[in-house]
């Protein structure tokens, strides 16, 4: 696509494929962690608790590993979290019949997970900045918004098609693998700022803007229950089917819609300001989150209400992303990046957890209430809570017309 060609100037296309393959792992883990989990405990209620640990990982160790790139650069910060994630993946692995280890290597691989979708949004805006392109950065927020739900559905995908050909541990095995390939270059690309400083400032760094950050997160938690709770209800499903490999395969119909419609994004009318975007895409969010609740049982009702969540989802996580770079301080841009983005893989645990306990007991159906709940939890934040987003936003390119001056 035309308006694309921007982004591939801006960074070569190596560097798009390798963002790409660099998520992979991330989107694997969860759905990996569950099918493996159950297949060796035969509970469900086990594999969303162990998926949890990964889950509350993730939540609390993102913001660290985002802090901490913000002081000592996403270079080192991201070798040094690719190796541990990687190691922690296999761990999972061995020590699956023995729960409180199995439990402690998930969050670990969580707590360590290498943060390429928040960090690769900062480096959009530095890099669009310095070339001059300030307007292109929503057409950069599209795409990663794509590309994130595109990663979303790849890796369960990926984690179905191995399941199926071999041992229940084997797409954790290549979830380590694909870490050490390919969030190992991206950690190492020239795009990557060492450090982001504000001209003139010493020690003292910006304060994170509590409100905007606590109503972001909160709208990132919102649509982590409904992937966490949507992949659980799938893997109910698939495993009363008699197919329990097949769940991956199942979730990736959600990917054809949301790659769609987070691409086509960019074409949004400009006059939709950041805060109605994000109103309306909320409200379509909760659409596809009941959707899952009238599915009658049978396999292609579940695939069509797959594939309306997935045309919904993206367009929210792109708006929600977005109001990110707009709301946040541009010396802590990776903390406060990863803060937002913590809510996703909080929500995915939470929303494993809760989904695995009524998969026990009222089979998929039950887990299906979850992404309704929370798509509902969503819209109602993104009614009460727009006016003081609205305040704090400024516009995109003005975002970042901020950054380029900050790399050191």
């Amino acid at each position: 696509m035309a308006t694309y060609r921007p982004l591939v100037r801006a960074t070569g296309p190596g560097f798009l494929i390798t963002s790409f393959l660099a998520r992979l792992p991330a989107a694997m883990a969860p759905l990996g962690i569950i099918t493996l989990v159950a297949a060796a405990s035969g509970s469900f209620a086990v594999a969303g608790a162990v998926a949890a640990g990964y889950g509350v990982g993730a939540a609390v160790g993102g913001p660290v590993v985002g802090a901490l790139a913000d002081r000592f650069g996403q270079r080192l910060i991201g070798l040094i979290a690719a190796a541990v994630d990687a190691a922690a993946l296999v761990g999972v692995v061995l020590a699956v019949h023995t729960p409180v280890l199995v439990a402690v290597a998930a969050t670990a691989a969580g707590f360590a997970t290498p943060q390429v979708g928040p960090f690769v949004r900062v480096r959009w805006a530095v890099l669009l900045g310095e070339r001059g392109e300030h307007r292109t950065l929503p057409t950069a927020f599209s795409y990663e918004g794509a590309i994130d739900e595109l990663s979303f559905v790849a890796g369960p995908a990926f984690v179905g098609v191995v399941a199926l050909t071999g041992p229940p541990g084997l797409p954790l095995l290549v979830a380590a693998a694909l870490t050490l390939l390919f969030a190992t270059p991206f950690a190492l690309h020239r795009t990557a700022p060492p450090v982001v400083r504000v001209p003139g400032a010493s020690v003292v760094r910006s304060r994170l803007p509590i409100g905007p950050l606590a109503i972001l997160m909160s709208a990132m938690l919102a649509i982590g229950m409904i992937f966490g709770g949507t992949q659980t209800g799938v893997t109910a499903f698939a495993q009363a089917s008699g197919r329990p490999g097949s769940a991956g395969l199942i979730y990736a119909v959600l990917g054809v819609g949301s790659t769609i419609s987070g691409l086509a994004s960019v074409w949004l009318p400009a006059r939709l300001g950041l805060v109605t975007r994000y109103r309306g895409t909320s409200a379509a969010l909760a659409v596809g989150g009941c959707v899952l609740l009238l599915v009658p049982g049978s396999l292609g009702a579940l695939l069509a209400a797959m594939a309306v969540l997935g045309v919904t989802s993206a367009p929210y996580l792109i708006s929600v992303g977005t109001l990110a770079i707009a709301v946040g301080p541009p010396d802590r841009a990776g903390s406060f990046m990863t803060l937002v983005a913590s809510g996703v893989v909080a929500g995915g645990a939470i929303g494993a957890a809760v989904a695995g306990r009524l998969a026990d007991a009222h089979g998929a159906s039950g887990a299906f209430i979850v992404p309704a709940v929370a798509g509902l939890f969503a819209v109602g934040l993104a009614a009460v809570s727009g006016h003081l987003l609205r305040a704090r936003a400024v516009a995109p390119s003005a975002a970042a017309e901020r950054l380029p001056a900050l790399r050191s």
